[in-house]
C-alpha cells in the first residue's frame, strides 16, 4: 500500500509540476526538463512515470478535470436547488489565483481536443459529465415547483455551461472589461432570469 500511495503521490507532483510550468511558458514551450525543473527533480524522474509528452499532457489534463470535480462535489448541498446551483456554477469561473492558473493551462490544453482523439474523447467526457450534473440540479428544481415544469433542464444545463466558458475565457482575457465582480454578477443575472420564468408563470 506504502508504494501504491507513494508511486500516486509522485504522479500527482509530476501533473501539479506540469499545470504550474504551462501557465508560466505555454503549453508548446513545455519540454520534460522544464516539468523536471518544477519538480525539483531529474528528467529521468518525470519519464519513470510518464514514457512520453503525450502521456504526460492526458494525465496533467485528467488532473486537472479531477481539481475541477472535486471543486463542485465539495459545494454544501443545501436548499434551496437555485442558490446551490449557482454556487456550483460559481466554481466554473477563475476567481481565485489558483482556478486562474487552471483556467490558464485549460485553454492551452483545448486545442489538443480538436486535433487528438484522446484528448477530445476526455473533453467530450468530462464535458458530458458536467452538463448532465447540472441538469440532474435543474431538474431537481423543476420538480421542487423552483423552474418551470416544461423548462428543458439539459439545454439549459448546456447553456449554464456555455456561459461560464465565455465568462472564463473574457476573465482571462479581457479583464478590465470583464473583472471578478462582473463576471459574478453576469452569472447571477442569468440564474434571476432563469429562475424568475416561475414567478411569470404563477
Amino acid at each position: 500500500m506504502p508504494r501504491t500511495a507513494d508511486h500516486d503521490e509522485r504522479r500527482r507532483q509530476v501533473a501539479e509540476a506540469l499545470l504550474r510550468t504551462i501557465a508560466r511558458k505555454g503549453l508548446a514551450a513545455t519540454t520534460f526538463a522544464d516539468v523536471a525543473d518544477e519538480l525539483g527533480g531529474s528528467v529521468g524522474l518525470v519519464q519513470r512515470y510518464f514514457r512520453s509528452k503525450s502521456d504526460l499532457l492526458r494525465f496533467g489534463v485528467e488532473h486537472l478535470y479531477r481539481r475541477g470535480e472535486e471543486r463542485i462535489e465539495a459545494v454544501e448541498r443545501v436548499a434551496p436547488v437555485r442558490d446551490l446551483m449557482f454556487r456550483i456554477a460559481h466554481t466554473l469561473l477563475p476567481m481565485d489565483e489558483e482556478r486562474r492558473m487552471e483556467l490558464t493551462v485549460w485553454l492551452e490544453f483545448l486545442p489538443n481536443a480538436v486535433r487528438d482523439p484522446g484528448m477530445a474523447e476526455l473533453h467530450r467526457t468530462t464535458t458530458r459529465q458536467l452538463v448532465d450534473g447540472l441538469a440532474e440540479g435543474l431538474d431537481a428544481a423543476r420538480r421542487l415547483g423552483e423552474l418551470p415544469a416544461d423548462l428543458d433542464p439539459h439545454a439549459e444545463a448546456a447553456a449554464l455551461v456555455a456561459l461560464a466558458d465565455g465568462l472564463t475565457l473574457h476573465q482571462l482575457a479581457t479583464p478590465d472589461l470583464f473583472d471578478d465582480a462582473t463576471a459574478e454578477r453576469l452569472l447571477r443575472l442569468h440564474f434571476d432570469r432563469l429562475f424568475s420564468a416561475r414567478a411569470e408563470e404563477a
